[in-house]
């Protein structure tokens, strides 16, 4: 089942992300999921950026979809819509 969370509810942006991704650091205002060659960055800000072998994101999000059933992540902000696929 997918769990959206407003960037506003840092909290469960942190525990989720932490629950999705097994290597997280925490560098202030940003946390940085690190995933073998894959990286995922969400700022206290709504800045995001992801990225792998061919693939990178740089955007903003209203909020975080965390579907830890299917290993997604979703990006939403007004009309823009960017999914995070576990390696």
């Amino acid at each position: 089942m997918a769990e959206r969370v407003p960037i506003a509810d840092w909290g469960a942006i942190e525990t989720n992300l932490r629950r999705f991704a097994p290597d997280v650091d925490d560098h202030g205002p940003k946390l940085v999921a690190r995933m073998g060659v894959a990286r995922f960055t969400v700022a206290q800000d709504g800045h995001v950026t992801a990225g792998m072998p061919f693939h990178e994101f740089d955007g903003r999000a209203d909020s975080v979809v965390f579907d830890h059933d299917a290993g997604a992540i979703r990006i939403e902000r007004a009309g823009v819509t960017y999914v995070f696929r576990r390696p």
